[in-house]
């Protein structure tokens, strides 16, 4: 996990965007067994964390906020431009406690505070505004130099009524300016154009009063120093491996929200989480990697001491056997994905597709087709088979002893998230929204989460006669493998995932590892050949390619039981078009999964040559 104000230099990759940007870490996450008061029309906000933010009451934080709203929304417009019709202000107190250590030493560790603040103007009306459209050089570049910052903006520390109305009068004013010139560049762009798409461009809501809160508990700097300490000193006992990283990070932050349609709410977000990554090199160069990850809301649900070991010896051992394992060759058939790998191709290919998505209209006066928009008008088709399930259970905050950091109750609009029904019995009910309409989808259930709708917590159910025991997966692999006249099938249980890739392992590398750079094609750490005889093989090099949405409709069968997965995603719609958060905390509950037929390639891109002496400390000269 790397600090959220941390920025990575990214290579050209066709599957993460095309475009060398520099993408960082701006993490949302949730808390579970919270309470929400709500309160309809324009009441006043009850708040169970009723300090403020360091000093600063709430109740105060509110009047300069709401001051400040009411003042701009009425005041504010220049006589050639549209005036603003909805307005909402974010102030954030966010903590940042990171730890990174290395081969036994400790190399950072750090605690910082900030405050920011985020305004959001929208001119025009809601039948037609500023949003929904792309300007690439705001897109990309933002704002000039000259202007005033409004998205994620510093604000004192110690601030009080009279300086929080200057920071939102400053950031109201520049937000401004550029929403009414994203307005003018979008009526150009189809002023001379019939168009096609007359959805309005944002949809009407009642005013709430929403709390979501708890404490926030400490965090033992000392204690998960030394953790971090005893972690990364067992990759000294395993000469194979060059490269090492343990990091901790602990990041609660307090947010509060008002927006002029009488909407306010203010909520605790946490999040912990322990990021482990060791990089080895084959004899013929092939980078290799092991991960291990860990997720929670709190410190107290990391895993304890003894777990942490036992988990980092394990990658440690795996990667090294991996060094010397054979490399993978091409094949087609059946594959199982068990464990991290089962909720990581989840998250991955099929997850995308279940929330809402508007193509934005760019400078060429057309809108481009989305990424993942393959089930957005299918509501109401077949999309997985018969036996399976999947629901949206945005509030569930554990599963078993595990806390899922997608859990949230709020979303960053002011709505409360809904739980129903994605997919019953294998067809479509609905996808998950915000307040952007689609053709299908006209309301929001509450899912928008890093400027755009995001699934959050997703569970993958099937039928009790259609769920296996991991000894009959097997054999059924085995037999599609004979009836195939196939030697052996494969299993996977773990994958790459693209924010480790994208910011510890890109770092630790310096951009030099062969990731998946097509689209459907997904990078493979741990994977084995499963013989007849029940003997397994770990083999080294694997991607899978091929495997995209449409073959959910085909998974053969499931395991019956579920693993509780947490990792950051990328967010379904880009933040190159929302401006919002570059990953975003999910959790699935998926059991294991069999394909009836995918395809596995070898990595055949071309290495450096691994060292021409070996590792000193294991060296005897």
């Amino acid at each position: 996990m790397v600090s959220r104000n941390v920025m990575r230099n990214i290579g050209n990759n066709a599957q993460f965007g095309a475009h060398r940007v520099r993408i960082g870490r701006i993490v949302t996450v949730y808390v579970a067994a919270l309470h929400i008061l709500v309160a309809l029309q324009h009441t006043q906000v009850v708040y169970a964390y009723s300090h403020g933010l360091q000093g600063l009451p709430v109740q105060e934080v509110l009047r300069a906020m709401r001051d400040e709203l009411q003042r701009s929304l009425q005041y504010m417009y220049l006589p050639s431009l549209e005036r603003p019709y909805y307005i909402h202000y974010v102030l954030t107190d966010a903590a940042t406690n990171t730890i990174k250590a290395s081969f036994g030493s400790l190399i950072e560790s750090r605690c910082t505070r900030e405050k920011r603040l985020t305004v959001g103007v929208r001119v025009g009306s809601m039948q037609f505004d500023n949003t929904n459209f792309f300007d690439p050089s705001l897109g990309f570049f933002g704002s000039t130099d000259d202007e005033e910052r409004f998205k994620q903006r510093i604000v004192p520390d110690e601030i009080d009524y009279a300086s929080l109305r200057r920071e939102l009068w400053l950031a109201t004013d520049a937000a401004y300016k550029q929403a009414a010139e994203m307005f003018a560049k979008k009526q150009a762009a189809l002023q001379n154009r019939i168009r096609m798409d007359t959805l309005p461009d944002y949809m009407p809501a009642k005013p709430f009063s929403l709390a979501d809160t708890m404490p926030i508990p400490d965090f033992d700097k000392a204690y998960y120093e030394h953790i971090a300490v005893e972690l990364s000193r067992v990759f000294r006992g395993f000469p194979a491996i060059t490269l090492s990283s343990v990091t901790i990070e602990y990041n609660p932050k307090q947010e509060i929200f008002v927006s002029t349609e009488g909407r306010e709410y203010i909520r605790t977000e946490l999040i912990c989480g322990v990021e482990v990554v060791a990089i080895a090199q084959a004899y013929d160069g092939m980078p290799l990697v092991q991960v291990y990850s860990a997720y929670s809301r709190t410190p107290a649900g990391l895993p304890s001491k003894d777990s942490l070991l036992k988990a980092v010896r394990g990658i440690a051992a795996k990667l090294s056997h991996s060094v010397v394992a054979p490399l993978t060759q091409s094949y087609s058939g059946p594959i199982l994905f068990e464990e991290q790998a089962a909720g990581e191709v989840f998250v991955q290919v099929f997850a995308p597709n279940l929330v809402t998505q508007r193509s934005p209209i760019t400078e060429r006066g057309i809108s481009d087709n989305p990424q993942h928009g393959a089930f957005q008008n299918k509501i109401g088709a077949r999309v997985m088979p018969e036996f399976l399930s999947v629901a949206a259970l945005p509030s569930l905050s554990a599963y078993g002893a595990s806390q899922l950091v997608g859990s949230f109750r709020i979303d960053d609009e002011g709505t409360p998230a809904e739980s129903f029904d994605v997919v019953k019995n294998g067809y479509l009910k609905g996808l998950m929204s915000s307040r952007t309409p689609t053709r299908r989808v006209k309301a929001s259930n509450g899912h928008n989460r890093g400027g755009a709708a995001m699934f959050a917590v997703l569970e993958l159910s099937a039928t009790k006669e259609r769920s296996y025991s991991p000894q009959a997966l097997r054999t059924m692999m085995m037999q599609l493998c004979k009836n195939r006249d196939l030697p052996y099938g494969i299993i996977v249980r773990k994958m790459l995932n693209p924010n480790i890739l994208m910011t510890t392992l890109y770092n630790l590398t310096e951009g030099d590892f062969p990731f998946a750079r097509t689209p459907g094609q997904l990078s493979v750490l741990e994977a084995y050949r499963l013989y007849p005889d029940g003997r397994e093989e770990l083999i080294r090099g694997c991607d899978i390619v091929g495997l995209t949405v449409q073959s959910f409709k085909d998974i053969l069968a499931v395991g019956n039981r579920k693993y509780a997965y947490n990792c950051y995603a990328l967010p379904v719609t880009l933040p190159f078009f929302t401006g919002g958060a570059q990953f975003l905390p999910v959790s699935v509950i998926v059991p294991p999964i069999l394909f009836e037929d995918a395809e596995v390639r070898p990595v055949e891109d071309d290495f450096t040559r691994p060292p021409i002496l070996h590792h000193p400390f294991f060296s005897a000269q």
